[in-house]
């Protein structure tokens, strides 16, 4: 080293532009070989699915956006239709958001009518999912569907019809979603809740239609039985099932209060069911499966004081299935602990107690009850009453239902059609089922749809749709007909009962398959309403629910 250099020998400084060259030459090739072997080689079937897959969902999204166009204004103008028919759309206006309601209004043509829908409740209820909300095996948003998320092309309403002018072709709204007038006279409103009404002020106004149809289900019958409105509770609409589902957590806090007698804890973890059809059969299971599954874990000593009770007129449950489902489901409730009451009549419900009276006997018995359940029976809502009173009791002479022909138009009234509960054919009257309503609604899209209307929006899509069910005969006008597909029912402990007797043209009966029950058949009820779920969102949150409550266990805190 010279003087001048330091003291330890210096490190060779790299030459970084050489290694960056280096660097990205190797990048280079490796690149260039890797595009090389992948135009060699052909895509993989897994990756050509995906694309394919992908692309037919983006395509559906696009064409099925374009065939169900949003209206240009959530808040609904020309309420008197002052336009004449050759410049505006024919207005449709749908009373409901059942089953019969949804069906017709995901198939009605928005570029040919205007569609509104009315209805006191802004979303659609899976009904026969509701037993399994009273006891937490599936959460309540699994089974409700927003009106406005199912139908973006429907104009919704949030009210309640209350009067009818066929001859003006009228309509009488009010404020449908709040329960004020249910408030107890003299009970001060919490805070939240007179803030919650304010909300929901709403001024009654009128609205004219074109064509009208009601399908607004049907109220629970008590057959005049005294006390059931004040002590029972009803599962029909959400609310019931979230009520019930207090009532059972209620019950079971009860029981373990130190303070209670033994007698006492007896009559709080007694249930009793009245009606024998699928609600009170499948409410029935859904409890006894509550019971063995989840609470005989958290409360140990109270299982055995506890009673299910399912009461019925007739001889046997589930009458409108074939006498093996009945027989089968009679055995799976002796399994369960789950106590039939045949040919026995409910008297009389009292708060903590069902006075009953059995077939061919003169005294009354009495049964304590902590929670009762009334599932039996249907009778007219008050509009439907209001209608059949306007059009004349002489022609709607069915005291259950509006009258129709057989084409769902209502007798007497021109222009109005009625569909699901609150319905009957003339001559061929069909069980009050959501597949009845189902069908009917889309039937009576498909007609409206083969119509010709003075004005028609114009879309190219649309068009060759509409060509489309003219060459399939979609919008062929006809009578309806009713295609069963068959009967399904929980029946506790992860078995289920399928009824196929004359389903599908007896297609099924003639393979040897006309009735299925056992853990099989719970398969086939559980994956036959998946498919039903109305979208994506409530399909997932639906197997999330099985999955979490198998293995985790149902929720029983309340909130």
């Amino acid at each position: 080293h010279s003087s001048d250099s330091p003291p330890f020998s210096r490190t060779p400084r790299m030459n970084f532009q050489k290694l960056g060259a280096s660097i990205a030459g190797f990048g280079r090739r490796a690149f260039t070989s890797a595009a090389t072997k992948a135009a060699s080689k052909p895509w993989r079937w897994s990756t050509r699915i995906v694309a394919v897959a992908g692309g037919g969902a983006v395509a559906l999204y696009v064409v099925d956006g374009q065939l169900h166009p949003r209206p240009s204004n959530e808040i609904l103008d020309d309420l008197m239709l002052q336009k004449p028919l050759n410049m505006r759309k024919e207005r449709v206006v749908v009373l409901g958001s059942g089953w019969g309601a949804v069906s017709l209004l995901a198939q009605l043509d928005p570029f040919k009518y205007d569609v509104v829908c009315i209805s006191p409740r802004n979303h659609f209820v899976m009904t026969p999912l509701l037993p399994s909300v009273t006891v937490g095996t599936i959460e309540s948003r699994t089974i409700v569907e927003s009106i406005r998320a199912i139908c973006p092309h429907v104009s919704f309403v949030e009210a309640e019809c209350t009067s009818f002018d066929k001859d003006n072709k009228l309509l009488t709204l009010v404020n449908g979603a709040s329960d004020i007038n249910a408030v107890t006279p003299g009970v001060k409103l919490t805070r939240s809740v007179s803030h919650n009404f304010r909300a929901r002020a709403r001024p009654e106004f009128q609205m004219a239609y074109d064509k009208l149809v009601v399908a607004v289900g049907a109220d629970n019958n008590t057959f005049n039985t005294p006390g059931v409105e004040q002590n029972a509770h009803f599962l029909k609409e959400m609310k019931d099932a979230r009520a019930i589902r207090g009532a059972i957590i209620d019950s079971f806090e009860s029981a373990c209060n130190p303070g209670q007698s033994a007698e006492d804890r007896k009559k709080l973890l007694s249930f009793v069911v009245v009606g024998g059809g699928p609600t009170g059969v499948e409410y029935a299971a859904e409890l006894a499966d509550l019971l063995h599954e989840d609470l005989r874990s958290q409360f140990p000593k109270l299982k055995n004081d506890v009673s299910i009770k399912l009461v019925e007129a007739t001889d046997k449950m589930l009458g409108m299935f074939s006498k093996e489902v009945s027989e089968a489901t009679a055995s799976s409730f002796q399994k369960e602990g789950i106590e039939f009451l045949a040919n026995t009549f409910v008297k009389e419900v009292k708060p903590n107690e069902v006075v009953i009276q059995r077939k061919g006997a003169s005294e009354k018995e009495s049964i304590p009850a902590s929670v009762i359940v009334w599932a039996t029976g249907i009778k007219c809502r008050p509009i439907t009453n209001k209608l059949r009173e306007k059009i004349g009791l002489d022609i709607q002479n069915n005291f259950r239902a509006l009258v129709t022909d057989e084409r769902l138009q209502v007798k007497g009234c021109n222009g109005v059609y009625a569909l699901g509960d609150c319905a009957t054919i003339d001559g061929h009257p069909l069980p009050a089922t959501a597949q009845v309503a189902a069908q009917e609604g889309k039937y009576l899209a498909s007609q409206l749809n083969g119509r010709k209307t003075m004005h028609t929006d114009a879309s190219i899509l649309n068009s060759i749709r509409r060509q489309y069910w003219a060459l399939t005969g979609v919008t062929a006008s006809k009578d309806f007909e009713y295609a069963h597909k068959g009967s399904l029912a929980y029946i506790g402990g992860d078995r289920a009962a399928a009824d196929f007797k004359s389903a599908f043209s007896g297609a099924l009966e003639s393979v040897g398959l006309p009735v299925m029950t056992g853990t099989m058949t719970n398969y086939l009820w559980k994956a036959f309403y998946f498919s039903e779920q109305l979208s994506m969102r409530t399909k997932a949150l639906l197997a999330v629910d099985w999955i979490k409550a198998k293995a985790f266990g149902r929720d029983f805190s309340r909130y």
